[in-house]
C-alpha cells in the first residue's frame, strides 16, 4: 500500500511540476530535401484555456503566437501567425481539447534553439517555451530513415490543406509526447530514402524501455519499394503500458542486401491515478507519513546532504525539499516533462510487481539496485534443482567495465539479498561464491 501511495505521490507531482498557467507543446520533424534538409514544426495549443469574447459568429477565441530559431546567437528565421477559434452556440471544448498547428521551413544540417511566445489575445495571458531543434543531413549513400512524426490522425483526403502530405494523405501531428489510456492509441509518419525500385523491405515497429527491454512489437510488414523513396504510416496501442518514459522505435530491413536503418522518438505514458488517494496526497494537507515513506524508498538516489537537510526539515520544508528535488534531476528542462520521474516512477512500479520478501518492492535490495542503477545487461539465476541457494547476478556493462551484483536467498525465504558487488560503495564478499553453495552457512 505504501508503495501505491507512492506512485500515486509521484504522478501529482510530476503534474504540479509540469503545470503551466498556459501550457502548450511544439515538437519538430527533418526530411530529406535534395536541395536543402526539410523541417516540419509542430505545434498544439490549448483550445480549452482561452479566452472568448461573443461574436456574431458565437463565442471568439484567438491567440497569437511568435517563433524565433537561433543558430548559436543569431536569429536565422522568424514567424509569427494568429490562431482563430470560435465556438458554436451550445458547443463545449472537451477536456485536454489543442489546436495544431505547422510550420515548414528549409534548415541546413545542425543544432538550433527554438523560442515560442504565445499570447492570448483577449485575456493577455502568456506562455513561452524554448527547445532544441537537431536538423539532420542524409549522406545519400546508403539506407536512410527521416525524424518520426507522431499524429493524432492519419486518413486519406480528397480535399488537401496544410496537414496534407503527398497529395492525398492528412497527417495531423501531436506535438504533445504524453499519453494515457484515453489517448494511448497513436500514428507515425516517417520516409525511407535510397530504396531500390522494386526492392522488397520489411519494417518492424516496437516500444521499448529506457534499458532498451522491448514491451511492445508490431509484426514486420514486407513491402516493395515504389521507387527510391516510400512513406509509412504506423499504428501502436500503448494502453496497458506502465507509467513511464518509453521510445518507439522503427527498425527498416533490407533483406536482400542485409542493409538495415532505425529511427527512434522519445514518450511518456501516464496513469490515471485512485481519485480516493488524491486528497489524502493534496500539497495542502499534511502528508508527513507519505512524505516519510517517499524519502525511504528514494534514499539510495540521494546525497548524504540531501538526506541530513530532509531528516532535519519543517513539514513544509520537507514538501519543498522534494520540489526541489526533482528539478534538480530533469535532465531536459526544455521539455513539459520531467523525464527522470517516469524512469524512477517506472522502477518503483516493477520492483513492486517482481520483489518480494521481507522487505518488499523498492524497498529491497534488489529494488533499491534498481533503483539506483536501473536495468541490468543481464541476469543469471540459479537453475531448477541446482544444488546450490536460489541467486541472482545481475550483470551490468558500462558502469566502470563490467559491474556485478550478487543476490542469494541465503534463508530459504525467498528473501534475495545482496550478498556481494565489486561496485564501489556496495558491500564486498570475495567468498561470495561458497555462500551460494547448497547447505553454507548463512554469512
Amino acid at each position: 500500500m505504501i508503495l501505491r501511495k507512492l506512485t500515486v505521490f509521484l504522478l501529482m507531482s510530476a503534474f504540479f511540476l509540469s503545470a503551466e498557467e498556459l501550457r502548450f507543446f511544439s515538437d519538430y520533424a527533418g526530411f530529406y530535401d535534395p536541395e536543402q534538409s526539410f523541417v516540419e514544426l509542430y505545434f498544439m495549443f490549448p483550445r480549452g484555456e482561452m479566452a472568448r469574447q461573443q461574436t456574431s459568429a458565437g463565442l471568439q477565441g484567438k491567440y497569437l503566437a511568435a517563433i524565433n530559431i537561433y543558430r548559436e546567437d543569431k536569429k536565422i528565421f522568424s514567424s509569427s501567425f494568429a490562431v482563430d477559434d470560435v465556438l458554436e452556440p451550445g458547443e463545449a471544448v472537451p477536456q485536454h481539447a489543442y489546436i495544431p498547428k505547422l510550420l515548414s521551413l528549409h534548415l541546413p544540417p545542425g543544432d538550433y534553439r527554438m523560442h515560442t511566445v504565445l499570447r492570448d489575445f483577449y485575456s493577455g495571458r502568456t506562455a513561452e517555451q524554448t527547445r532544441s531543434v537537431r536538423v539532420r543531413s542524409y549522406s545519400g549513400a546508403s539506407l536512410e530513415l527521416s525524424d518520426i512524426q507522431i499524429a493524432s490522425y492519419v486518413a486519406k483526403t480528397s480535399t488537401p490543406g496544410s496537414f496534407t502530405k503527398l497529395g492525398d494523405l492528412d497527417v495531423i501531428p501531436m506535438a504533445n509526447p504524453e499519453f494515457d489510456a484515453g489517448n494511448g492509441i497513436f500514428h507515425t509518419y516517417f520516409e525511407i530514402y535510397r530504396l531500390a525500385p522494386g526492392a522488397v523491405y520489411t519494417v518492424q515497429s516496437r516500444i521499448r524501455d529506457l534499458n532498451g527491454k522491448v514491451l511492445l512489437e508490431n509484426a514486420p510488414v514486407e513491402s516493395r519499394a515504389p521507387g527510391a523513396f516510400d512513406a509509412v504510416v504506423d499504428q501502436m496501442d500503448i494502453r496497458n503500458l506502465p507509467a513511464g518514459t518509453y521510445e518507439y522505435q522503427v527498425l527498416i530491413r533490407l533483406p536482400g542486401s542485409g542493409q538495415e536503418a532505425e529511427a527512434v522518438k522519445r514518450i511518456y505514458f501516464i496513469r490515471e491515478t485512485d481519485p480516493a488517494l488524491l486528497s489524502v496526497l493534496d500539497f495542502e494537507e499534511n502528508v508527513q507519513e507519505e512524505l516519510d515513506s517517499m524519502f525511504q524508498v528514494l534514499k539510495p538516489l540521494m546525497s548524504y546532504k540531501e538526506m541530513k537537510d530532509y531528516r532535519n526539515a519543517s513539514l513544509r520544508a520537507k514538501r519543498l525539499f522534494f520540489r526541489d528535488f526533482w528539478r534538480r534531476r530533469d535532465p531536459d528542462l526544455q521539455t513539459a516533462l520531467n523525464e527522470y520521474y517516469y524512469e524512477i516512477l517506472e522502477r518503483v512500479q516493477y520492483a513492486d510487481r517482481h520483489f518480494g520478501g521481507f522487505e518488499k518492492g523498492a524497498r529491497s535490495d534488489r529494488g533499491r539496485v534498481l533503483l539506483k542503477y536501473g536495468y541490468p545487461s543481464e541476469i543469471r539465476r540459479s537453475g531448477a534443482g541446482a544444488v546450490t541457494k536460489d541467486y541472482e547476478i545481475w550483470h551490468y556493462e558500462g558502469l566502470r567495465g563490467e559491474i556485478l551484483f550478487v543476490f542469494c536467498d541465503t534463508r530459504g525465504r525467498g528473501f534475495y539479498e545482496l550478498i556481494h558487488s565489486d561496485m564501489e560503495g556496495e558491500i564486498y564478499n570475495a567468498n561470495w561464491q561458497a555462500v551460494i553453495q547448497s547447505g553454507a552457512k548463512s554469512y
